[in-house]
């Protein structure tokens, strides 16, 4: 571009008027060599920016938000001319200081929407198109007096080199789509102040090298569906202050290279079974057989008997039947002895019979009695049943309830993901869940838009455009027209 200036009458004579004019200033006053300016949108209108005249509103990059964040930006009002002072380069940045009244605001705008923007309500907005750095060589305090929503759509890594402090006055909820590992290569200390529940819908394991040790202040109840076993490679002790109650459904067994019973009353009954061994010494009061026949009621001895039963054998002592368990018992022919004529008739003494010298508080261990202790006493069998049906544990699952597709309580997203798919959107089972829950729309299968109405206005006064604007490029021409 020329001026009138740089030898303006050494090429008017060299080349002539007509052509300094025509490549030179033209006549209007100014010369665009380019032809980009004016701009298409200022075409055949005022040159004035349209920013500052209020037809449009500059406004930086909002997007890329996340479902459920509010950012809560209300619409920015339109500029008045001439309160808003406008920079806007040739490639697209701005800046504004508008003074329009209650839209006050002042705009750093790079042409990708990336800036800042004070806002008239004090609101600060920064924006970043790409990457955003930020750099404190000192102390950095952040108060924030309202609600804060903090959303990476990537990886986040914090690292503190010093002390990391959290202190919060509400709740915390923490939820991870993933896995949570956690490192600690010192103590860990925990304090519940009231309750603490842990639920593991897989498997659970610990691994402590040392000490292990639980003080329980209550009760403690441990309630297994299954199996438990417990292994233990040195000693066992089970110590109760005051019951110690074990029961088994099927069978109980002890065993030991060394096994001790005692205590100031012991019982030990049953139907059938053995008790004793080949060198098992027997301490006792008195034995008694179950009632009915004659004798001892069918009870078998076997081996010696010492004491009184020695001096039974012979009849020179049969008047001392009286001193055995039952004088009954003793055999009409007591044996013969030195001198004796005749044997002699054994004495019965019932008050000796045991059946009647046995307390009621301890009755004869027969059949029915054994059977009555065993299912209905405090020291019977205890029937255990955990889970019936396994309703709790289908109900922490969630499995049948979700058609086997979650096992935990989805989001809106996975809800969402799995509804793409024609098989679960057809799964009553699924679907009819989730509407009970409020997750899903009643009307999901209705493909219909909430409301239809016309697509154009009713009036004739549709218009199309026939003439291109100005210097449009050609992959835009078919947009723009003049009408």
């Amino acid at each position: 571009m020329t001026n009138k200036v740089d030898n303006f009458t050494k090429r008017v004579t060299s080349l002539g008027l007509g052509v300094e004019v025509s490549e030179g200033i033209p006549r209007e006053g100014f010369a665009d060599p380019t032809g980009e300016f004016p701009s298409r949108d200022y075409f055949f209108g005022s040159s004035i920016n349209k920013a500052a005249r209020g037809e449009k509103v500059n406004k930086l990059y909002n997007g890329g938000g996340d479902h459920g964040v509010n950012i809560d930006l209300a619409d920015q009002k339109p500029s008045e001319y001439p309160y808003n002072q406008i920079t806007e380069t040739q490639s697209g940045h701005s800046i504004e200081i508008d003074d329009t009244p209650g839209g006050e605001r002042i705009l750093i705008k790079h042409k990708s929407g990336s800036g800042v923007e004070f806002r008239s309500d004090g609101s600060v907005l920064f924006s970043s198109t790409n990457k955003k750095v930020e750099i404190v060589g000192g102390d950095n305090a952040v108060i924030i007096e309202g609600q804060a929503d903090l959303v990476y759509n990537g990886n986040l890594n914090l690292k503190v080199t010093g002390d990391y402090n959290l202190d919060v006055g509400g709740n915390i909820n923490v939820t991870t789509a993933g896995n949570k590992t956690e490192k600690i290569l010192h103590n860990h200390t925990v304090e519940v102040v009231e309750n603490q529940n842990t639920t593991v819908k897989g498997d659970r394991g610990a691994k402590v090298i040392g000490v292990n040790t639980e003080t329980i202040l209550s009760d403690n109840n441990i309630l297994v569906k299954g199996t438990q076993k417990n292994y233990v490679e040195g000693d066992v002790e089970l110590t109760s202050g005051n019951k110690l109650v074990t029961t088994a459904g099927l069978e109980w067994a002890a065993s030991s290279l060394t096994t001790n019973i005692s205590g100031l009353t012991v019982s030990v009954m049953g139907q059938t079974g053995t008790i004793g061994g080949e060198f098992i010494d027997h301490y006792g009061k008195a034995y008694s057989g179950p009632p009915g026949g004659s004798g001892l009621g069918g009870t078998t001895f076997y081996g010696t008997f010492i004491g009184k039963a020695t001096e039974a054998i012979t009849s020179d002592f049969a008047n001392k039947a009286g001193e055995a368990s039952w004088a009954k018992s003793a055999p009409a022919e007591a044996g013969t002895a030195d001198g004796a004529t005749k044997t002699r008739s054994p004495r019965y003494y019932p008050t000796k019979m045991p059946y009647v010298t046995i307390p009621t508080t301890a009755p004869m261990p027969v059949s029915p009695i054994i059977a009555a202790h065993l299912s209905t006493s405090n020291y019977g069998i205890r029937n255990v049943e955990v889970d019936k049906g396994d309703k709790l544990k289908l109900e922490l699952l969630k499995t049948d309830d979700y058609a086997d597709l979650f096992n935990y309580d989805p989001s809106i997203h996975e809800i969402r993901s799995k509804m793409r798919d024609p098989a679960n959107r057809n799964n009553s089972t699924f679907t009819g869940y989730l509407v009970a829950e409020g997750k899903l729309s009643s009307k999901y299968r209705d493909a219909r838009p909430k409301k239809v109405g016309r697509a154009i206005s009713g009036k004739n006064n549709i218009r199309f455009g026939n003439t291109v604007l100005g210097n449009n490029p050609a992959e835009n021409r078919s947009k723009r027209f003049k009408v």
